[in-house]
């Protein structure tokens, strides 16, 4: 699955792993940004937030029946 977003353009959004090491990606001009994440059966959630900025923290969740 593909999560894709807006932000200012050039800024770095984090996408919380937990138990391992974030993953990174910079906005482009347009401000767009992407990550590719991979669902399992049953409930999943993805957090992102702009740089280190835990204030700024969104969590997405996603139900997947099947794969």
């Amino acid at each position: 699955m593909i999560v894709r977003g807006l932000a200012a353009p050039g800024t770095t959004v984090t996408r919380d792993v937990p138990m391992w090491f974030d993953e990174h990606t910079v906005a482009d001009n347009a401000g767009r940004w992407s990550f590719v994440v991979q669902l399992a059966i049953g409930d999943n959630s993805f957090t992102f937030r702009v740089g280190d900025d835990v204030a700024t923290a969104h969590t997405l969740s996603v139900h997947c029946f099947a794969v």
